[in-house]
């Protein structure tokens, strides 16, 4: 058996925590640990690590490996492994041609009879033992040669899910009636007299069986597949944009639902969120809240006091630099909000206050007319390129972690507590030689603070190992 992480996804109805350039996936939902993570630790209790790929754009390369190396309680060689198998897709192209790409680019490591699970990256599923019988059983029906999807049973009829309608049982699944996306409010009715279940979009079948398909209900993807791995790369642009529910399972006479007899959650909207945490609470919040004459009401905040009063049935999520506040019923239409603030060039849609780079993150605290003060975080074993700015001086205080920094030609180890002056025009790099975070409070006084007053070198520090496949050398 081989696990295949789907982690490209934008995540835009969970804007403003969700950015397009740190999407949700990668968000720290579950006490700091983010749904990748969870799918990566819940995927090495089922699969030997040097069969879990995951597939996800080039934009989020060093995303994937920044948190599978901060990933808690798994061995440092299980990480190299998982980092290595990393599968870059040359451009978004929805799942159908990324499975495709995926299985082009194990090549003698997948034979015709292994068994492929196909899981989003983003989903919460609990408990890991049910989940294991689940996997147990998808694999039994695929050995038969059958294209499997899984089913959750509703806990209501939500009109911005997808749906699976079973027929008749074949084994411990059942065939495939109908497909129905996202249904109008007269489709849910007639649904509740069907044997309908949530599309959770897991899927498990053979390589040879998926191809087979794919040739014939999807030539037009399909004759792409029979060209070299670096040729499909290349010609990855020009593949049509599919997913495997549309390229595939709603056309093959070879699809069985299984259903999911677990806790599941995608996590797809902020109404899912509420209803996951709150478990039938009247009002819940993640973060400090209070509720004054208030019903059925959600808040979520990093770092502020949320207070709502005499409200009904409202949602509202803080974040650094914005905040949404929308009634109960309209969070799936959030993707329509980012595509308006998108069209008008917000910048807020991209990245928040905080921004993350291969090295770290950084996260604007505060700014003046002639002032900007930063916290900035350096991964272990990582560091911030050498380089110089010409309008602006930095003061760097060290306030977790110890710092090994480099002004001109002199290196000076930095420790938490201790502090030290980086006047303009003067070259400078920051390394972390630890096994945790370096966290730095930076104030920068100029006359000009925006980020392209830099100007970098090539660095002379030795080249970091690179990790996944068709993953070039790591920039700084």
């Amino acid at each position: 058996m081989k696990a295949l992480i789907l982690a490209g996804g934008k995540g835009t109805r969970l804007w403003p925590l969700s950015r397009e350039n740190y999407p949700k996936q990668f968000v720290g939902f579950m006490n700091g640990e983010s749904l990748f993570q969870l799918t990566l630790k819940r995927l090495l209790a089922c699969f030997d690590s040097r069969d879990i790929y995951t597939i996800s754009s080039k934009e989020y390369k060093f995303h994937l490996i920044n948190q599978i190396e901060i990933i808690k309680g798994v061995d440092r060689r299980v990480k190299r492994i998982i980092k290595e198998n990393i599968i870059l897709e040359p451009s978004p192209k929805s799942t159908a041609p990324a499975v495709m790409l995926a299985i082009k680019s194990l090549g003698s490591h997948c034979k015709d009879d292994d068994i492929l699970f196909v899981f989003p990256s983003d989903h919460i599923i609990e408990p890991l033992g049910a989940f294991r019988k689940a996997l147990e059983r998808a694999q039994g029906l695929a050995t038969r040669d059958y294209l499997v999807i899984f089913g959750v049973k509703p806990s209501k009829l939500h009109p911005g899910y997808g749906y699976v309608v079973a027929g008749n049982a074949i084994g411990p699944g059942f065939k495939i009636h109908t497909f129905v996306e996202k249904p109008s409010p007269r489709k849910l009715k007639s649904l509740v007299k069907q044997k309908a279940y949530w599309n959770a979009g897991i899927f498990a079948f053979k390589k040879k069986v998926f191809l087979e398909e794919l040739e014939k209900f999807s030539p037009a993807i399909f004759k792409f597949y029979g060209r070299s791995f670096e040729e499909l790369k290349r010609s990855f642009s020009h593949i049509p944009e599919d997913s495997i529910d549309y390229a595939i399972m709603q056309k093959t006479h070879r699809g069985v639902l299984l259903e999911f007899p677990l806790r599941w959650s995608d996590l797809g909207s902020w109404e899912s969120v509420w209803e996951y945490h709150s478990q039938g609470k009247n009002n819940f919040s993640v973060g400090e809240a209070e509720f004054l004459e208030t019903q059925g009401s959600f808040s979520y905040s990093q770092d502020k006091l949320i207070t709502l009063l005499g409200l009904k049935d409202i949602l509202v999520v803080e974040n650094s630099d914005s905040i949404l506040v929308t009634r109960k019923g309209f969070s799936d239409k959030v993707k329509n909000l980012t595509h308006c603030l998108k069209k008008k060039n917000m910048p807020h849609v991209i990245d928040s206050r905080t921004v993350y780079r291969p090295w770290g993150y950084y996260t604007i605290l505060q700014e003046g007319r002639k002032y900007k003060v930063k916290e900035i975080g350096i991964y272990p074993k990582k560091y911030i390129s050498l380089q110089k700015h010409t309008y602006r001086s930095e003061h760097w205080n060290v306030v977790e972690g110890t710092a090994q920094v480099t002004l001109q030609d002199k290196t000076r180890v930095v420790c938490k507590n201790e502090s030290i002056f980086v006047p303009k025009g003067v070259r400078h790099k920051v390394y972390n030689p630890g096994s945790r975070m370096v966290v730095i409070i930076e104030v920068q006084i100029g006359n000009y603070l925006k980020e392209d007053d830099i100007k970098r070198y090539t660095s002379y520090d030795k080249e970091e190992t690179c990790y996944g496949r068709d993953i070039g050398k790591s920039g700084r």
